[in-house]
């Protein structure tokens, strides 16, 4: 009987209180711990993505008509107090009278920006415009303008003898706020018929030839350039410059590249010049194998 005891005490316990309770955990694996932090960064970034999206649809409706009128019945007045012009030419003293904006009850929010944007556009000098509201207090104004390439004499009822200018797009305008000397070195247009529509004049064809033939000339041949007083688009696709050496300088497009004929012209010019000739009648560089030329003035 003693013996049998015996055995019983010193069988295996099945508590789990027996159990060794001292366990390491397994340590993650590097490939584990790079999913681990993708994706946590992957967290952080529709995070980001998702209040960048709120910021933009929230200034969004700040710019819209509808929200700023819901802001305004709701109580907030936002007054106008600094309203930023961009423009080449035109003044901000201008832009601040034409637009009516030096009345001092102007609000932010309640102020129509398309009408203002309207307006703007209704200038012919005006090729674009940008109003945009920046909150608390100002007001932007960006205007994009004509750039002028020639002149167009014409008669007023009112005013007699005006200047206009005239665009590569063939936009007939008073210019404002232009530099007179600047004015002054453009070329006038010759051989053409003004026509008076709503809110200006028609648009004049074969301006993109005459911007590619000035634009030439004034990069490779200034000297020249700067002597032409008149362009002629009477005999389109032909342009005649007028000039003070030359009474009539004939160019043909040729692809929209007129640097051959001016070589040939600077060629032409310099040559009778050293034989004495103080003008000639007419260079014709139509042709492509001579250069027809009629002399008119030799100085004795």
């Amino acid at each position: 009987m003693a013996t049998k005891k015996a055995s019983k005490s010193v069988r295996k316990s099945r508590s789990w209180k027996d159990i060794d309770q001292d366990v390491k955990a397994k340590s993650m694996s590097s490939a584990a711990f790079k999913r681990m932090l993708l994706a946590r960064m992957r967290t952080c970034a529709i995070g980001v993505g998702v209040f960048v999206a709120l910021a933009l649809v929230i200034k969004f409706f700040v710019m819209t008509d509808d929200f700023s009128a819901t802001l305004t019945k709701a109580g907030r007045a936002l007054p106008i107090r600094v309203v930023e012009v961009e423009s080449d030419t035109l003044s901000r003293e201008w832009v601040m009278e034409h637009l009516d904006l030096y009345r001092g009850d102007l609000n932010l929010l309640e102020i129509d920006v398309g009408a203002l944007r309207a307006s703007l556009l209704k200038i012919p000098q005006t090729r674009e415009a940008h109003i945009a509201r920046q909150l608390p207090d100002t007001l932007f104004i960006s205007i994009e303008e004509r750039e002028p390439i020639a002149r167009v004499a014409a008669e007023d009822v009112e005013r007699g003898r005006i200047t206009l200018l005239v665009d590569r797009d063939g936009i007939v305008y008073e210019g404002i706020g232009y530099n007179r000397k600047r004015i002054q070195s453009l070329p006038f247009l010759d051989g053409i018929r003004l026509k008076r529509i709503e809110g200006g004049f028609e648009t004049i064809e074969g301006m993109n030839s005459v911007d590619h033939l000035l634009a030439e000339a004034s990069e490779i041949a200034p000297h020249i350039y700067q002597t032409w007083k008149v362009v002629s688009l009477a005999e389109l696709p032909k342009l005649i410059v007028k000039s003070a050496f030359a009474k009539e300088i004939v160019f043909a497009p040729t692809g929209g590249d007129y640097r051959r004929q001016l070589s040939e012209l600077d060629y032409i010019i310099d040559y009778h010049k050293g034989h004495s000739y103080r003008s000639v009648a007419k260079i014709d560089l139509t042709m492509k194998s001579q250069v027809p030329v009629t002399r008119s003035t030799v100085v004795r």
